[in-house]
């Protein structure tokens, strides 16, 4: 009964992780549609995109695991922690906008830097390590392959920080 609640467990953070990245994705989306610039609207895009593969993949994981699930936003904010709050309120924020003006623009940069580091150490941290440890202990299979994406997940993350960091470094030319 124990490994069950450890698979449940499990399948809601991985859930949960799925809409942090789809949110992620959509602000993203959402700011490069608005801005005038085609550069940063292609890496903008560029990373609105990873996100969503990391959303779908976490998707394919749940199925994997044989979960189904919904869950309320707050059981996430529990799983997850204030991190996970404030990625989708200002997520949710930057989904809304419907124009920027340049100095907007290099702030929300800046914002969108510290986001993506927040979502790196999460993954890093909590998903990696929990992974590894309950999948393993569940399904009694190698997850050589799992941990790899994850792994390549984490490097997304920090390439998208790289990525904003030469985007502030345009702006500000």
């Amino acid at each position: 009964m124990k490994e069950t609640s450890h698979k449940k467990d499990l399948s809601s953070l991985i859930y949960c992780s799925s809409r942090l990245e789809e949110m992620v994705a959509k602000a993203y989306a959402n700011i490069a549609s608005i801005i005038n610039d085609d550069l940063l609207r292609g890496l903008l895009t560029y990373i609105s995109r990873d996100s969503q593969k990391h959303a779908e993949f976490f998707k394919a994981m749940c199925n994997w695991l044989n979960h189904s699930i919904e869950l309320d936003p707050k059981k996430c904010a529990e799983l997850w922690g204030e991190k996970w709050k404030s990625v989708m309120d200002e997520a949710e924020t930057l989904q809304k906008k419907s124009n920027i003006n340049p100095e907007e623009l290099s702030s929300l940069i800046e914002g969108l830097e510290k986001l993506e580091g927040m979502v790196a150490e999460e993954y890093l941290t909590a998903m990696h390590i929990r992974l590894i440890e309950l999948i393993a202990k569940d399904k009694k299979v190698d997850l050589n392959h799992c941990k790899q994406i994850l792994e390549w997940i984490i490097e997304d993350e920090n390439r998208h920080e790289r990525i904003l960091k030469t985007i502030k470094s345009m702006l500000t030319k």
